[in-house]
């Protein structure tokens, strides 16, 4: 029987679901600096941690391993041929990946090469035994060899991967384009955004808000999904 994208992201939510109903799993994150929460959170929590206190923390599964592997200033080039280091030895059940803004540098040229080798971190990653979760970068400021324009062709090069390869893809480019427009905003909340391509703590933490409920995770009633972060150091975007 042949599955739609869609069928084939729900079914690996559902998938995510019934590991995380079993017994204990290893996670690992796998990114650039966004991931790694590196200097830009400003001592708050980054959304891996985020997610680690919901996961490990609220639901109580305290035997969850969750491994950080985000390397400040990764590409998936980078990654690639160090993935055995920083995933296949850890021998994965979910495996959450983000990439794209720094793969931005080589500009509208390098998306069928960044697709390319997007579709073989999940490939990888499937081959030893792990369920995949796609993200999509955050939007960025023009800066440099970023600009939002950009950023947006490599956050559809990572749609087109999940589509093609039926992978789940929690789309935060999306979610902080339409808050974004609710505040008439150029490319995302005031405070959502430490400098021109880095997110702060309150853009972490709805990053892990549209992970978590992408993952079907979230609830009203946690302390990590009902944070409110008063005093962000941020940038207006």
């Amino acid at each position: 029987m042949d599955f739609t994208a869609d069928e084939y992201a729900r079914r690996d939510a559902d998938r995510v679901r019934e590991i995380l109903s079993g017994p204990p799993v290893t996670w690992v994150f796998l990114g650039d600096s966004i991931t790694q929460g590196v200097t830009h959170t400003h001592g708050y929590r980054g959304y891996v941690e985020h997610v680690t206190e919901r996961v490990r923390g609220e639901l109580g599964r305290r035997g969850d391993a969750v491994v950080n592997s985000g390397v400040s200033g990764a590409t998936t080039e980078d990654l690639l041929p160090e993935f055995h280091w920083r995933a296949g030895r850890f021998a994965p059940d979910i495996v959450v990946v983000m990439f794209g803004t720094n793969d931005i540098v080589a500009g509208a040229d390098g998306v069928r090469a960044f697709r390319y080798r997007l579709d073989q971190i999940v490939q990888r990653s499937r081959d030893v035994g792990a369920t995949v979760v796609l993200q999509t970068p955050p939007p960025v400021l023009a800066e440099g060899a970023r600009t939002p324009e950009l950023i947006a062709l490599y956050a559809e090069a990572v749609r087109e991967v999940a589509r093609d390869l039926g992978v789940l893809v929690v789309d935060h480019a999306a979610a902080w384009a339409a808050a974004a427009a609710e505040q008439d905003a150029e490319v995302a909340p005031d405070g959502w955004l430490s400098d021109s391509f880095h997110p702060g703590a309150r853009g972490h933490h709805e990053m892990a808000l549209t992970l978590l409920d992408a993952l079907g995770l979230a609830a009203h009633d946690s302390a990590v999904c009902s944070l409110s972060i008063d005093d962000p150091v941020g940038v207006s975007a």
